[in-house]
């Protein structure tokens, strides 16, 4: 079997089994502080940082999604990446496994068929990028059984399109799934290259409403005001990840639900932040 390896376990999250668990039992507090609604996550926006900044936010999203499916578990969870720029083709991977700490996830490779109209690009060497990978062990830890579809999405119009055809493969599905997508908000700071308020509390109110510019595209579920969020206002680094689960939350008609958002610097202050958020998409039956 063709597997693929970690390259950011020991880095970006723990690289083993006993310590991804105790790291997963150490957000306990924070992963249940809220109650769930009622009904069931079809979609998710969750941050992709190192785990000692926004690990615990993704796992709080992951862990709400699978509460809601309690019994009758996704079979398939779709994981969204980014990271490409708006000429870029959709990236998947051509192996049949994707390893973590806490043991392989199976890939089912036929998925990737049925995106024959899409500009692709098959990705087969090793690559550091995080959009998914970091997000791979829980995924493992919260739907240990599912088959894992993972795909990287350009900030362009086959955002959208990839929502559609995600739309109309999942709705005819038999069993459940779930569609993981991955993005960071504004990226502030001299570090980044965008600082356009200056330092100090002065960039950090203009990271703040960057950040809630992306969020309320995403929580008025409209797909097109997320990637241009995204681009122009550059209030996302894998907008166009979001913006495909947006347009598949909205044909679900589904409710979109803010968990929590931060940033970087409620963690580690200093000069340069990164803004999270945890949104979940919510269908009411």
């Amino acid at each position: 079997m063709k597997v693929r390896e970690p390259q950011l376990a020991g880095s970006w999250y723990p690289d083993s089994s006993s310590a991804v668990k105790k790291t997963i039992a150490s957000w306990s507090d924070y992963v249940s502080l809220t109650l769930r609604p009622q009904g069931r996550t079809v979609a998710a926006v969750v941050p992709h940082a190192g785990w000692v900044f926004s690990g615990k936010l993704a796992a709080r999203v992951l862990a709400r999604a699978a509460e809601s499916h309690k019994g009758d578990p996704p079979t398939l969870v779709v994981v969204l990446g980014g990271h490409l720029g708006p000429g870029d083709p959709l990236v998947v991977y051509e192996e049949e496994a994707w390893d973590t700490p806490l043991g392989p996830l199976r890939l089912d490779p036929a998925q990737n068929a049925l995106l024959a109209n899409f500009n692709q690009f098959v990705w087969s060497g090793s690559t550091n990028d995080n959009t998914i990978e970091v997000l791979l062990p829980l995924v493992k830890f919260y739907f240990p059984e599912a088959l894992l579809w993972p795909l990287r999405v350009p900030p362009a119009a086959a955002a959208g399109l990839l929502g559609e055809t995600l739309y109309a493969i999942l709705r005819d599905r038999s069993e459940p799934a779930l569609v993981v997508a991955s993005t960071d908000l504004t990226h502030y700071g001299q570090a980044y290259g965008f600082a356009p308020a200056g330092p100090g509390q002065p960039g950090e109110e203009f990271r703040l409403q960057n950040d809630r510019a992306f969020i309320e595209a995403v929580l008025a579920l409209d797909p097109g005001r997320a990637l241009a969020a995204g681009q122009k206002k550059k209030a996302a680094c894998s907008a166009g990840a979001a913006a495909a689960a947006v347009q598949l939350a909205s044909l679900f008609k589904a409710k979109a639900i803010e968990v929590d958002s931060y940033a970087s610097s409620d963690i580690m202050p200093g000069p340069q932040s990164v803004g999270y958020a945890g949104l979940e998409f919510v269908r009411v039956f």
